[in-house]
């Protein structure tokens, strides 16, 4: 997504003017807005220069010109940039003088943050209001999928190395389980399974079956895992199994 910058109340260029005395001992200047300046934008980050616009119209530009009254126009930056730098382009060659030809820079962020912020809030809303456990204390539970994973190329019976550690606090719960692989012959079974920390021992919690026929799977199992517990997956395999590429997705609330 393309997001708009230029054409508010604030983005105008300003230069010093005229000096003004403002006491004994200090100087002023009166604020210029400047018409007609070429404007350079560059990423917030590297400091590359960023030629990928569209103004008002949607038209591809390099540059901006600032309005008769010194306004930058709106304009839309490359995609997902929601701020960059924006300043003078650089003199010619031939007119750099003595000055080390590096007009300055200054922040410019999209007009578009208030929709961008109302949007976060309201998924925040929806998030806690779908969240919570309907309790009278209101507890939040989150979701998310804190374990993913995969294994490319020719499919081997073995368990993850990895796990999942319940460091919530409070029991979670599994609500979904899901594995995809592209089998050939024969079955795959996935196990998701509890890991007790202190022995290693394992125990199978729930578990899908992958086949030529129905290559992707899902269950709902609902079962809760308790602070402190692991959680992992295996795969097994039957005797003529042949199958490539599985990934795995648990979800845990």
């Amino acid at each position: 997504m393309r997001y708009w910058f230029g054409g508010q109340p604030s983005d105008y260029v300003i230069a010093p003017g005229e000096q003004l005395p403002l006491g004994d001992d200090t100087i002023g200047y009166q604020p210029l807005l400047v018409p007609g300046i070429s404007l350079w934008v560059y990423d917030y980050d590297s400091g590359e220069r960023l030629i990928d616009l569209l103004d008002d119209t949607g038209s591809p530009n390099t540059e901006l010109r600032t309005s008769d009254y010194g306004l930058i126009p709106r304009f839309r930056g490359p995609d997902e940039v929601q701020r960059a730098l924006i300043g003078p382009a650089p003199l010619p060659e031939n007119d750099q003088g003595e000055e080390e030809n590096t007009p300055g820079r200054w922040v410019v962020t999209s007009s578009d943050w208030p929709t961008i912020i109302a949007q976060v809030n309201r998924r925040v809303t929806r998030l806690e209001d779908e969240g919570t456990d309907g309790g009278d204390d209101g507890e939040i539970i989150a979701t998310a999928h804190p374990m993913l994973w995969s294994q490319a190329g020719e499919l081997q019976a073995r368990a993850s190395p990895h796990r999942y550690v319940n460091l919530e606090g409070r029991t979670q719960i599994i609500t979904r389980l899901r594995a995809e692989a592209g089998v050939s012959e024969g079955q795959v079974d996935v196990h998701l399974l509890a890991v007790d920390l202190d022995t290693g021992s394992t125990s199978i919690i729930a578990a899908v079956s992958l086949t030529e026929d129905s290559p992707a799977s899902m269950v709902s199992p609902e079962v809760t895992i308790s602070v402190g517990t692991g959680v992992t997956v295996e795969v097994v395999l039957s005797d003529d199994a042949v199958a490539e590429d599985l990934t795995v997705q648990v979800m845990i609330r």
